[in-house]
């Protein structure tokens, strides 16, 4: 049995080993949650980790994971997600986003775990209530737009249900999009800036996107292991930038003195859609509608109105400046984003801006 009181899934992926390395370097002792096929070089030989296999789809592969001396005062940072930003329906997605978080809500209150912190998306919320003075939690996965934030309003709505049903003690994380170092060549956001880089993909005009950086993100959620009401959710967003805006920085931090050249309207021209994506299937080129999803298929809400001033840690320009080299330097770059991280002081009010959601269904008010 271990006497571990942090619990961490997603250990795999940039915010899961930023929030790791940041427990350690408080001197706390973490359990992780690792797949046989990930690689776990990064913990192995730590006397505070103690790696655990299994994963979350299966809840039976978890049982070592949940077995601790006192699950009461233990907290559970469930950091673990797959992002497409595909409109076709990725099972994969759906497996990891809902089944796998539904399965650690419920071993957590099997187990009666003191504390779930829930990585969700600000994207999960219902768009209807944003900008609202009365800032309601409410999820409605018909109500978003996206299969990723379809399938984090479904898991978000599973835990509201747990949460009010069950007492689960479950707070979330709502941040916009996470970039920065440490992210693998298969994460969304190297492969917008390697098209961009180095494939020659014109970017979209028009669309922009909110980001944020995920030091920030394991900041807030570690922060929030002790902090917050449960029922709660924290918004965590930075700048955000139109696609014009974007690419200009990233010309910027790169050095190029030659302005943004935008694809031509015709890639996104709705009546031509079909003999568009025929053409880039056929040449095996790759089709900017797709590459630069993220900025086509943005939500119309920018997320400026709702927090409460607080400032970011980390400014746009860095994280950005960070995850391209990040991205090219590997391992070394996402060493240097822990040490950066460990050295941040872990305090809410600087965050990133924090607004905070509460259910309201508790308190017999509308919904």
């Amino acid at each position: 049995m271990s006497n571990a009181k942090y619990l961490v899934s997603g250990g795999a992926g940039a915010l899961g080993k930023l929030i790791i390395s940041m427990l350690v370097a408080k001197g706390e002792k973490v359990k992780i949650l690792m797949s046989e096929l990930s690689d776990v070089s990064d913990f192995e030989g730590n006397p505070n980790i103690e790696i655990c296999y299994g994963i979350s789809t299966d809840k039976d592969s978890m049982n070592e994971f949940f077995d601790i001396d006192n699950p009461r005062h233990a907290v559970l940072i469930h950091a673990d997600e797959y992002i497409s930003l595909s409109d076709s329906t990725n099972l994969t997605m759906r497996r990891v986003n809902v089944i796998g978080a539904e399965n650690i809500v419920d071993m957590c209150l099997k187990r009666k775990i003191g504390r779930l912190v829930y990585l969700s998306s600000a994207y999960a919320l219902n768009p209807d209530l944003i900008g609202k003075d009365t800032l309601e939690l409410h999820f409605d996965r018909n109500k978003v737009e996206g299969e990723y934030a379809k399938s984090k309003a479904e898991t978000a709505a599973y835990i509201m249900e747990k949460v009010a049903l069950n007492r689960l003690n479950a707070v979330m994380v709502l941040p916009t999009f996470i970039i920065g170092p440490g992210y693998s060549q298969d994460d969304e956001i190297n492969k917008i800036l390697n098209g961009y880089l180095k494939g020659g993909v014109a970017p979209l005009k028009g669309g922009g996107h909110a980001f944020v950086d995920v030091r920030d993100v394991a900041n807030a959620m570690i922060t929030l292991t002790t902090e917050g009401e449960p029922g709660t959710g924290y918004l965590v967003t930075g700048e955000y930038k139109t696609s014009e805006e974007f690419f200009k920085e990233v010309n910027e931090v790169q050095g190029i003195d030659a302005p943004v050249k935008t694809a031509s309207r015709i890639v996104t021209s709705k009546s031509l859609a079909r003999f568009v994506d025929a053409y880039f299937k056929i040449t095996h080129k790759e089709n900017p509608k797709q590459v630069y999803a993220l900025f086509s298929d943005n939500p119309t809400s920018k997320f400026e109105d709702v927090s409460n001033g607080a400032e970011v840690v980390i400014k746009f320009k860095d994280s950005l400046n960070d995850s391209i080299n990040a991205s090219s330097k590997g391992a070394s770059g996402a060493a240097a984003a822990q040490t950066q991280a460990q050295s941040s002081d872990v305090k809410m009010s600087a965050a990133a801006k924090v607004a905070q959601y509460k259910d309201t269904k508790d308190r017999g008010e509308d919904s």
